[in-house]
């Protein structure tokens, strides 16, 4: 057997023996993924549901008689009180309504409510709505006109997007930022362990004299961290995958059908594979740091800025992805190619050109990423830095 698959069978035997991390970085996700991106959208929506249906106090001031019918139509108690907006900071109505000329003033305690008082206004807005609409239809008929003046025509909207991605798009965003967040800590342990706590240990001196090549020892390394960053990744988007098969029943609730997740065969051999290339480039980098740190703890405090400085891209791209109309250069950008690249193939515009730009480009920073380790390998004064 080549020493690099002696070594490379080593680091993983190492992981897979230490049960506490196998279960945290590969089984945990398949639990945790599905309560963090669906429990509290599950939760909003139907704590949004029984708000929109609770009963509200609504104090009125020189309100007319249709409004207040109105008020008490939509489920609100309507009660008088010459003060409504003492009446909403005294706690004895939940908003109140005062009639100003030819105008209303509405009074909630918005700060201090939270999303409960955003669902009360929404709710005030629509009787508003619908009050303003019927006094018009009221005007219209005493003026002689025929209310259908004001809707000449009717406009209905349809998606014509693939089933695919209308089904995926919801997580486009959060998706290539929980496979970054994984595929950093699937690979952490494994390659900090095989660099700088070894290192820390005084283990490393002893590999090191073997008569080994250094660079079949840093590729068996390098090749084992990757097998459980993609162990990770495999973990997060199945617990992803599982929490939108336990959760579709709850589809009704609008926050959660937004957060659907279904994608094809094609759809997930490509995430996976983007997710392996992104994989190798975060070994490498981190393979370099673990190398340059002296301690375990200073090499988790570089990671944890090269784990920032990998998330941000993601966050920004998701913030404006669907204002960008991405061209072939996005695909070229370290970090923020893979991601450009998920959310084309989850809005199904993914191209063999893009695949081959995003993956080709991936895999030329991974190749440098891994040179430089190799070539500070190769530095005793790097390896046995203290």
């Amino acid at each position: 057997m080549p020493p690099s698959q002696n070594v490379f069978w080593k680091e993983l035997l190492s992981f897979f023996r230490d049960r506490r991390t196998l279960f945290s970085q590969v089984l945990l996700p398949l639990v945790l993924m599905p309560l963090f991106m669906f429990l509290p959208s599950l939760l909003m929506g139907r704590y949004a549901s029984e708000a929109a249906r609770e009963t509200y106090r609504v104090a009125v001031a020189r309100v007319p008689p249709e409004l207040v019918a109105a008020l008490e139509e939509a489920g609100f108690s309507v009660v008088e009180d010459p003060d409504p907006a003492e009446a909403v900071r005294g706690g004895r109505a939940d908003v109140g309504v005062r009639g100003e000329g030819r105008g209303f003033s509405v009074y909630l305690a918005l700060a201090q409510g939270g999303m409960k008082a955003e669902v009360l206004r929404a709710r005030v807005a629509q009787v508003f709505e619908r009050y303003k609409e019927a006094e018009v239809v009221r005007r219209l008929r005493e003026a002689g006109l025929d209310p259908s003046v004001l809707r000449p025509f009717e406009v209905s909207y349809t998606d014509v997007s693939p089933p695919e991605a209308q089904e995926a798009s919801g997580l486009g965003f959060m998706l290539p930022m929980m496979l970054l967040m994984f595929v950093m800590a699937g690979a952490m342990p494994v390659v900090l362990d095989a660099t700088a706590g070894e290192k820390e240990r005084g283990t490393l001196e002893v590999l090191l004299a073997a008569p080994v090549p250094r660079g079949a020892i840093l590729l068996g390394k390098a090749g084992a961290a990757l097998v459980a960053a993609l162990l990770a990744t495999l973990g997060g988007v199945g617990g992803l995958y599982l929490g939108g098969l336990l959760l579709a029943g709850q589809a009704d609730e609008a926050m959660l059908s937004e957060l659907s997740f279904s994608l094809g065969a094609k759809a997930l051999l490509a995430t996976f594979a983007t997710a392996a290339f992104f994989a190798a480039l975060a070994v490498g980098l981190m393979t370099l740091l673990g190398l340059w740190a002296r301690t375990y703890r200073e090499a988790q405090s570089y990671v944890s800025f090269l784990y920032m400085a990998l998330v941000l891209p993601a966050v920004l791209f998701g913030m404006v992805s669907s204002f960008i109309e991405p061209t072939s250069l996005y695909y070229l950008i370290p970090v923020a190619g893979p991601m450009v690249l998920l959310d084309a193939v989850f809005r199904a515009k993914a191209d063999l050109l893009a695949y081959l730009l995003a993956w080709g480009s991936t895999l030329v920073y991974a190749a440098i990423a891994l040179a430089l380790a190799a070539w500070a390998f190769s530095r005793e004064e790097l390896v046995f830095r203290n």
